[in-house]
This record gives structure tokens, sequence and C-alpha cells, in this order.
């Protein structure tokens, strides 16, 4: 078996060990099961996160810390996960480095686009941590979020529910993607497409299909970081602009912009 559906397949399982259990009981951050797929980031790249956001948004983040570290706090409140002493910020996950860094890379590219009201549709949305911070720090470049529509697996997206519910997320559309293909789709056109390191990773069959259905017709901009495999014309009619990730986590990883 492929060493990556493997992988799906402990994680979806674990996922579903503890989704009945009340919210202040998980600790899936810290489950080397769990963590196989998401919440690895070490100390080291959140360290390099941070210099990343204080070279880049060191105004926004200079200005509002104390913002930052409650959002961290918040972040970090369920699951139990492993924390970091960070110099000069707080103890935290290191994930939320990468979560920050991220969501002002994203909410970035969309002010450039003079976007404000805009539909969201995230490709594989972990436990809704980028959802999060998306939602909390588009204020700060005036940017309101009308609709988010994740796409996930049935047991990261119960997962999601439940968990972006307790942080006070509650307007979160989940969508199946093994029913996608088969329902009455309903997106917003012109929507802004999201993938943190998933798009890329899953079957190139599953990636066109979302071409198919969900893309093509129905997002019009995007950011997506990029691991796995080499970029391709993943949407059609669309001028890919493509640069090394910052910082560099594996090989063939980039930010996509379009």
């Amino acid at each position: 078996m492929h060493l990556l559906l493997l992988m799906y397949i402990n994680y979806t399982n674990y996922i579903s060990s503890f989704l009945a259990t009340e919210i202040n009981e998980w600790s899936f951050k810290s489950n080397p099961i769990y963590c196989d797929m998401l919440e690895h980031v070490q100390y080291s790249q959140g360290t390099q996160y941070l210099m990343e956001i204080l070279n880049r948004f060191n105004t926004i983040f200079e200005s509002n810390k104390q913002y930052f570290i409650e959002l961290c706090n918040t972040n970090d409140y369920y699951g139990n996960p492993n924390k970091c002493d960070f110099y000069d910020f707080t103890t935290c996950s290191p994930t939320n480095l990468r979560y920050i860094l991220h969501s002002l890379l994203i909410l970035t590219h969309i002010a450039d686009l003079k976007l404000n009201n805009i539909n969201v549709i995230e490709i594989g949305g972990g436990y809704g941590g980028l959802c999060f911070y998306i939602y909390k720090l588009a204020k700060f470049f005036n940017i309101t979020i009308k609709t988010y529509n994740i796409f996930d697996l049935p047991e990261p997206l119960a997962l999601q529910n439940k968990y972006l519910r307790a942080l006070g997320i509650e307007d979160v559309g989940g969508m199946n993607l093994n029913d996608f293909e088969n329902s009455d789709l309903t997106l917003p056109t012109n929507s802004f497409l999201i993938s943190n390191y998933a798009y890329s990773e899953i079957s190139m069959d599953l990636q066109q299909k979302y071409t198919k259905y969900v893309l093509n017709p129905y997002v019009s901009h995007g950011f997506l970081t990029w691991n796995f495999i080499n970029v391709y014309q993943f949407i059609e009619n669309k001028d890919l602009h493509i640069e090394n990730e910052y910082p560099v986590t594996g090989d063939v990883n980039k930010y996509v912009k379009f």
C-alpha cells in the first residue's frame, strides 16, 4: 500500500477514535498518528516562520503582538499541542507561526487583488487552524469573509466543525469530497481558493475531479502552498505566479498564486 495512503487511513481512523469524546479531553495535537500528517512543525521551523513574519509583516505584528499571542493561546487551548518558548513572543505550538505567516501572505494577496468581500474554498482543512487565523486576521486588511467552504474527508470535516465552533467560528460550510461529484454542488462563483499542502498531495485523479467540478466553475483567484509534486496548470485560463516557499520546508515546495 502506498505510504501516503496508509498515513491517511491511520489519520482518519485516529480522528474517529476521539470525535465522540468531550473536546476538553482531546489530545490529538500531540499524538504521533495525527502528527504524521499535521501539527509537526518543529521549534527550528517555528523560529524561521517567526523571522519571516518579523521581516515581512513587522508593522502589523509588532503593533498587535498581544493580539497574536491571544490567538495562539486560543488555538492551543484544545488538542494538547506540544509547545515551545519563542523569544520575545510567547510559548505556543510552532504550528501557530506557520498559520500566521500563511494567513498574512494569503490576505496580502487578496488585498493586492483589491478584493474586499470574498467567498473562500479551502481544500484540506486540517483541524481548522488556517480557517481560524484567516477569519481573525482579515480585519487588518479590511477584508470580509462572506463564506468559507472546506472540502475534506468526512472525519476531518467532523473535527473541523466541532473545533471551529468551540473557537467561535460558526459560519463555516463543510463539504465532503467523497460526495461532491454526485451531489448538487452549489458554491459561490468567483471564490478564492486556499489549499495548505493538501491539493498537491491528493491523487492526480482526485485533483482532476476538483479542477473539473470545483476549481474551473467556481474559483477566480487563489493561493496554495504546494508540495509533493511539481507545479502544473491545475486550473484553466489562469496565469500562475510561482515562487519558492519561505522558509523552504521541502525540495519542490512553492507558493502558487493566481
